[in-house]
């Protein structure tokens, strides 16, 4: 299940996951961990950093455990320290002092790098029966992808993607009643 994309059901109305891309960063025999990829906070890297000249790059809204932490998936490898491996050329965490380093000296963009304060969490058997009760698609993802999807149109095209006739989820906003 790493490297896998979890995608709302148009009808989950979690007030958290509503309309929610999550990405599976690890999956292990009791847990699983993973970053939502589609809610970009107001916040930039600079904001929690601002001795980091070159903060200019967005955070988002992971999930809803350890909001008070800051995570990041990149795609810097063996340059950050610690890192763990997820699939090709995506890599979680690391050393952040190190991270921070690289993105002053260099030029690293936001296509290298994704910022998310807090995390989605579930225990391996809460995540497989959330699933089993239909409120996640399961799909495969191109790692490149990851780093650069665009957020804002990110759920609707995987949700169309799934099935076609789930395009006018997409198409609506996400309070129906507003429509």
């Amino acid at each position: 299940m790493i490297g896998k994309l979890l995608i709302a059901h148009p009808l989950l109305n979690d007030g958290f996951f509503k309309r929610s891309v999550v990405f599976i960063s690890q999956y292990e025999q009791e847990s699983v961990v993973g970053f939502v990829l589609n809610f970009k906070t107001q916040f930039k890297l600079r904001d929690v950093r601002p001795q980091v000249q070159n903060g200019n790059l967005p955070i988002f809204e992971g999930g809803p455990v350890a909001k008070n932490q800051l995570f990041f998936l990149h795609t810097l490898g063996e340059k950050i320290p610690n890192s763990f491996h997820v699939q090709d050329n995506l890599y979680f965490g690391g050393d952040f002092n190190e991270l921070l380093y690289h993105i002053d000296h260099e030029n690293i963009s936001e296509n290298d790098v994704r910022f998310f304060v807090g995390y989605s969490g579930w225990d391996k058997d809460q995540l497989e029966d959330e699933i089993a009760k239909g409120s996640w698609f399961v799909a495969d993802t191109d790692p490149a992808t990851i780093l650069t999807s665009t957020t804002s149109t990110l759920w609707a095209s995987e949700l169309e993607r799934q099935k076609k006739t789930y395009r006018i989820f997409g198409d609506i906003g996400s309070d129906i009643s507003m429509n």
